[in-house]
């Protein structure tokens, strides 16, 4: 096996465990919060700090690896990242568990700013897609595989499991990553450059601030999603947490699936196609969901979102270093995907609250619509610009 395809099994192994950890939270965090007396608005800023730590920490994580190299960060990101769940295992206040959550999206920004700077750094240009691919399958699988894992070790061994033993895999990550021999032979950049002056260079790559904004509104469609069509689900079909679990679940295992393939053929045929017609696409399926008039339609139009976002969410992340590739911006690539990283963060705290304020306002089918206008705008703009 090459350097190239053990740091992409690395790499793909940093993404698992870090949505897997992120899973694991999921079912477990809200009912010990609960216990400890939080309410609705403490829980929804317990979640909103994850997002926060990303935003804090994405660039400066990816500007410093660009200057000292991958390894040291992509170790940070897992080692920290195995702190923080020790954190949330021992946490006795709300904030405890609101420290150790921002730290989890401090780790997170780490583990995903220079995790996708390493793909970019040893892929050539007509393989990128399939490493970045195979990554977001990673993610994919660790977001479906966390839920589960964490549910079962809380119903087993109680509520400290799941967090330790996520922060024992999250350790041997960074073990791994030390241990890397590939990544200790990826030159650092040594650049000087100061947070705003390598900030302004990435977003001024003609095409850059377009990709961002994809990737900001791909996540606003997914933050919607998730506070507001279980309600609707179980008001409207019936359908109980469980059946609405797995249509969530379904949504992802499509994504996952399609990922490796979507950025494998773009390799191939190019990028422009499939962002646009996945940006249209997610714009109809999205709306579509509202219509859902039994479990079975519903099903279909969650995989057919789980599809749609794959095809324009994927082909982004090798974009990106396209956009910078042979125009002298291969040394800020960490600091281009931590700005990828903070535009996810982004669009995840503004989806629930956009959606949320329109969904109230106007309804649930009304605001799907509105906040797919963008998406449609996007898409007639990238199909122009790519």
């Amino acid at each position: 096996m090459d350097g190239t395809k053990r740091l992409l099994i690395l790499v793909s192994l940093v993404i698992f465990v870090d949505s897997l950890g992120y899973g694991v939270v999921v079912p477990v965090m809200p009912v010990y919060a609960r216990d400890l007396g939080v309410g609705e608005l403490g829980l929804g800023l317990l979640f909103a700090s994850y997002a926060l730590g990303n935003i804090v920490a994405a660039v400066p994580c990816g500007l410093v690896s660009d200057r000292l190299g991958r390894r040291p960060f992509l170790a940070f990101g897992m080692l920290a990242m195995a702190g923080a769940f020790v954190l949330y295992a021992y946490s006795s206040t709300y904030v405890a568990l609101f420290l150790s959550r921002f730290l989890d999206g401090v780790t997170a920004a780490a583990n995903w700013s220079v995790g996708l700077a390493v793909i970019a750094d040893v892929y050539p240009a007509g393989e990128r897609g399939h490493g970045m691919g195979t990554v977001m399958a990673a993610m994919g699988a660790g977001a479906i595989a966390g839920p589960a894992l964490g549910g079962a070790l809380y119903d087993s061994l109680g509520y400290r499991a799941p967090f330790l033993v996520v922060a024992a895999v999250c350790a041997l990550g960074g073990i791994l990553a030390l241990a890397s021999r590939e990544l200790k032979r990826l030159e650092a950049s040594g650049g000087k450059a100061g947070f705003m002056t390598a900030t302004r260079r990435v977003a001024a790559y003609p095409g850059m601030t377009l990709v961002l904004a994809v990737v900001m509104m791909g996540t606003v469609s997914l933050g919607v999603l998730e506070p507001l069509f279980p309600v609707h689900l179980q008001g409207k079909l019936g359908l109980s947490s469980t059946v609405i679990g797995m249509l969530f679940a379904l949504t992802v295992m499509v994504y996952t699936l399609a990922s490796p393939l979507v950025g494998w053929l773009a390799d191939r045929w190019g990028k422009r196609a499939f962002l646009t017609s996945g940006l249209l696409a997610t714009a109809v399926a999205a709306p579509a969901l509202t219509l859902s008039g039994n479990v079975w339609v519903a099903a279909a139009l969650f995989a057919a979102c789980g599809l749609t976002i794959a095809l324009f969410e994927t082909p982004t992340l090798p974009l990106i270093a396209d956009l910078m590739a042979g125009e002298g911006g291969e040394d800020v690539y960490g600091v281009a995907f931590g700005l990828f990283n903070m535009a996810w963060a982004v669009g995840y705290l503004l989806g629930p609250v956009a959606g949320g304020f329109l969904a109230q306002r106007y309804g649930l089918p009304t605001a799907m619509i509105v906040l797919s206008v963008p998406l449609v705008a996007l898409a007639w703009k990238t199909w122009e610009r790519f």
